[in-house]
């Protein structure tokens, strides 16, 4: 909430890689909303999308244009839930 544009534009992803000194294209960026995906997919970054959380009936993951979808947190410790950086 400190940035002038809040996501789906990618400046709040861009800014967060900035200050860790990340290439935002090194990136993998998970998410649990459309505006996730969208933010990630804008700034240049692979994205994840998570099926749990908070999310309502009407939202359809599928459209979203994620690289890879998990459904659960555990999916993550394998390397088969994590797209390729594009870096």
């Amino acid at each position: 909430d400190t940035l002038a544009q809040r996501k789906p534009h990618p400046l709040p992803l861009l800014a967060a890689a900035e200050r860790m000194h990340i290439d935002p294209a090194t990136c993998i960026y998970v998410g649990d909303d459309e505006r996730d995906i969208v933010a990630a997919n804008a700034a240049g970054m692979a994205s994840v999308a998570a099926l749990w959380g908070y999310r309502l009936d009407a939202d359809d993951p599928l459209a979203w244009g994620a690289e890879r979808m998990i459904e659960h947190p555990a999916q993550l410790q394998r390397g088969d839930a994590w797209p390729p950086a594009r870096g």
